[in-house]
């Protein structure tokens, strides 16, 4: 069975105040879309249904959005799992290496808690096919992991940079971007080299 995929998204002013330093609300509100946009993109792309949950109403082609019915983060999961059902997969809205490869990863174990886990050992996704609750924050891989496994599910934790980055700072952020301007320089090198041969052999 497909599971949803659920992304909890939050935008405007307060969000991803841990980057305000380096970067105003309406830049913060700019980068916050695009990310989200990326993530639901790769899970569309996986075959999934996706719902998006947002404390305020949002509007997005083509994704359902659901507004939260609990207060913070943890709360409004709970809830979309519980209306959902199992099998669900929650990924949060900020991964900006993520790509369908990551999402088959998840899909693919067969165990009945996937984590993935991020870099500062936290959880950027999770895929649930036997319902635990859910806790995400600061050590929450462990925190999942232990909870699976106490109710006697079987339980992978994963590590993927596609599932490790998420721009919640700002080394987070200069990572990104610096892994982003490599790709360019690459991807540049890449066709200037194919475009030299093809003249070559002209």
């Amino acid at each position: 069975m497909v599971p949803t995929a659920l992304v909890p998204v939050r935008m405007g002013p307060i969000a991803k105040r841990r980057l305000a330093h380096v970067a105003d609300p309406s830049e913060r509100t700019a980068l916050v879309r695009d990310l989200f946009e990326h993530v639901v993109g790769v899970l569309s792309s996986a075959g999934l249904d996706v719902v998006a949950l947002a404390p305020h109403p949002l509007s997005f082609e083509g994704v359902e959005v659901w507004r939260d019915r609990g207060p913070g983060l943890n709360a409004a999961v709970n809830d979309a799992i519980g209306r959902t059902g199992i099998p669900v997969l929650i990924v949060h809205a900020d991964l900006p290496s993520l790509a369908v490869s990551d999402v088959y990863a998840l899909l693919d174990s067969p165990a009945q808690v996937v984590i993935g886990r991020s870099i500062d050992g936290g959880t950027n996704a999770m895929l649930m096919r036997h319902r635990i609750r859910a806790s995400f924050g600061p050590g929450s891989a462990l925190i999942h992991a232990q909870r699976a496994r106490s109710a006697g599910l079987r339980t992978t934790v994963i590590d993927r940079p596609g599932l490790a980055l998420d721009v919640d700072d700002e080394p987070a952020l200069i990572a990104w971007r610096a892994a982003a301007s490599r790709q360019q320089r690459s991807e540049t090198r890449f066709r200037d080299g194919r475009q030299e041969r093809t003249l070559r052999g002209a």
